[in-house]
């Protein structure tokens, strides 16, 4: 099997969903756990996370960002599991769309970006930020064995199924 964008696609959308359910029985201090004084605590990064995906679906023409609730225990990072599950649905139904370039109203201005651009671009921000908040998780004694959520154990988790 090669990785194509459609396997990262759905190894994304399967690892969201356990690196979220992760935090649910964690004690609410986790989430206010940061590297250093003046960094994002770990309930801001998770936050974070969602915001993205939601200006990634933004970027493709299939919605806009929301207010989302800060994720400030276990109760509401479990309640994040359907709207990342709804964003990594948009996420994979445009790598079936064509690669096209695409117009995005910034801040700044216009951007210009390929769909499989965006689509890359999202699924390097979700493992740059599980790899960030596990080094912050395990600075302060917790362990997260991210090697759970890598592709070859999405693979031979789902190949069967």
């Amino acid at each position: 099997m090669t990785i194509s964008l459609e396997l990262s696609l759905k190894h994304l959308a399967w690892s969201n969903q356990k690196f979220f359910t992760y935090f649910g029985d964690l004690p609410d201090e986790v989430f206010g756990l940061k590297a250093a004084d003046g960094e994002w605590p770990v309930g801001q990064i998770l936050t974070h996370f969602a915001g993205s995906g939601e200006w990634y679906q933004y970027c493709l023409g299939a919605g806009r960002w929301t207010d989302l609730k800060p994720i400030t225990s276990g109760a509401i990072a479990l309640e994040y599991l359907p709207i990342m599950a709804k964003l990594d649905g948009v996420l994979y139904d445009n790598h079936l769309l064509a690669d096209e370039k695409l117009e995005i109203e910034g801040e700044d201005g216009i951007i210009h970006a390929t769909r499989s651009l965006i689509l890359s671009q999202a699924i390097m921000h979700s493992a740059e930020h599980k790899g960030q908040i596990a080094a912050i998780m395990k600075q302060h004694g917790h362990h997260i064995n991210l090697d759970s959520l890598d592709v070859w154990s999405y693979v031979s988790q789902t190949e069967n199924n």
